[in-house]
């Protein structure tokens, strides 16, 4: 009868393969015990999930106990041993208190209450009962691997004091692994996991390591870092190979593979990757040929989507425009003549810098224009630069889009009025761009463009609220004293 205080892996392989091991269904059982009344642990429960989430990486269905009591271990190990059958690969695990009794291995659960040897069979869950579980289910792998050889937390109520836990003989077709050589115990370790928990799992994520060749590194690393005082064991018995992480090797690559590949690599037309796919439709770069098509078609989608929304929102920008110019024209067709009148009147007293009437508006002379000026001129600039409103400018002045506007000078029309939306002036703006004239020389296309502003006043500056192209021949400048035909 087989007896075992740790983990324990049964592999009953006839010869397998990597290949054969992958395709078999892999189950495990891990459990970790931390919280005892008596001696309680650091790691165990650490080590355990630290275990689960690595052997789930390998393919394993496994079920996690933390801090479980003796039924929940024993209906756990129930469950587990009718998960497993003839094509299944069965693997357990438990890390926590064990302790050997009359050459016999026991498992403790937490709550566990031992005074005597003669309670431990009642008390604690002998590792007979899942070799049990495993041998009921003829399964062809086995394995059991021990991280629970610390001290026996209830040596003192023995009559027989034995340290760590028994050697067991493995049978046909398992490996038995122990933390440290039988009869000897293991720390429980300072850091997050167990030292040999630790390098077990650093082994069993190496790929291409037979199970043998897996415990061995655990080994030797275990030896080295605790200078000599831990050694690892196990007794194994196993027929054939069982490897963890089976990784296939690398593709050798044809030598007119790669040559097509080169030329086509840093392209951004996909014809050239569907060109490749056609000449090597099995290539090493395939798959990633596959993808660059799927990356530059999606780009080139997005931009075709993009130029259109582009021209529609440009088609409504200048739909607006167009409305808005034709409301003031009917406005200003609409306008009783002797309030055209007045409004043409300049008013010497009025004062831009005062808040402005709500009920009706009132014409600013051009004396009170000039004490604004700087911020005025200010707000127009910067309504100008704008990248927002580049394309108002472009389409008023009808110049490429591609082209940078410069506005050199910034000139107003009389009237100027100030209502309950702001100041209302024509401004006239006159700048360049960048033009050739002809296919020898270049230059710069001068430009003047004449914008009404509703300007209103914030803090100690002007923004602009409303803006609209008026034609040349709308408005003149006055040619009075009071009006500057510059720059103010």
């Amino acid at each position: 009868m087989l007896r075992l205080f740790a983990l324990t892996l049964l592999l009953v392989f006839g010869g397998l393969s990597p290949t054969t091991a992958l395709a078999e269904r892999r189950v495990a059982l891990v459990i970790g015990n931390s919280a005892y009344h008596e001696a309680p642990l650091r790691n165990p429960v650490n080590d355990a999930r630290a275990m689960a989430t690595t052997l789930r990486e390998l393919n394993f269905d496994v079920t996690l106990l933390e801090n479980a009591d003796r039924t929940a271990m024993q209906r756990a190990a129930l469950e587990f041993g009718r998960k497993l059958s003839e094509d299944v690969a069965g693997l357990f695990y438990f890390s926590g208190h064990g302790m050997q009794v009359r050459g016999a291995n026991y498992l403790v659960p937490i709550r566990a209450s031992v005074t005597s040897e003669e309670e431990v069979e009642v008390e604690a869950m002998d590792v007979n009962y899942i070799l049990a579980r495993m041998a009921i289910a003829k399964n062809r792998f086995n394995i059991v691997i021990l991280d629970a050889c610390r001290n026996n937390p209830f040596e003192r109520s023995f009559r027989s004091a034995a340290g760590g836990l028994a050697a067991i003989s493995a049978p046909r077709g398992t490996l038995i692994a122990y933390a440290t050589a039988p009869g000897s115990v293991a720390a429980d370790g300072q850091g997050t996991n167990g030292l040999y928990t630790g390098e077990l799992i650093s082994a069993l994520k190496a790929p291409n390591l037979t199970i043998e060749q897996t415990f061995k590194q655990a080994r030797a690393e275990v030896v080295t870092k605790s200078s000599g005082k831990q050694t690892p064991w196990e007794s194994s018995s196993v027929i054939g190979d069982f490897v963890f992480r089976p990784q296939a090797a690398a593709p050798v690559v044809g030598t007119a593979d790669a040559t097509f590949w080169t030329a086509v690599k840093d392209s951004s037309n996909p014809s050239d990757y569907q060109a490749y796919l056609k000449a090597y439709p099995q290539g090493f770069y395939a798959a990633l040929a596959q993808s660059r098509i799927s990356i530059l078609t999606a780009v080139r989608d997005a931009e075709i989507s993009r130029v259109a929304r582009d021209a529609a929102d440009k088609a409504a920008r200048e739909a607006l425009l167009q409305a808005q110019q034709r409301e003031a024209e009917t406005a200003r067709a609409n306008q009783p003549a002797q309030a055209q009148t007045q409004a043409q009147a300049p008013v010497q007293m009025a004062s831009l810098s005062s808040p402005s009437q709500p009920s009706t508006a009132k014409p600013a002379s051009a004396l009170d224009m000039k004490a604004n000026w700087p911020a005025i001129e200010q707000a127009v600039r910067a309504h100008f630069a704008d990248p927002e409103n580049a394309w108002f400018y472009n389409s008023h002045i009808r110049a490429p889009a591609a082209n940078s506007l410069t506005l050199n000078g910034v000139n107003y029309y009389d009237p100027v009025t100030v209502t309950a939306a702001g100041i209302e002036a024509v401004f006239v703006l006159q700048g360049s761009f960048p033009f050739a004239r002809n296919i020898y020389t270049g230059g710069f296309q001068p430009f003047t463009a004449n914008v009404k502003y509703i300007l209103q006043q914030q803090g100690s500056g002007y923004v602009i609220r409303e803006f609209l192209p008026v034609s040349a021949q709308a408005m003149r400048p006055k040619e009075t004293p009071d009006q500057s035909r510059v720059t103010p």
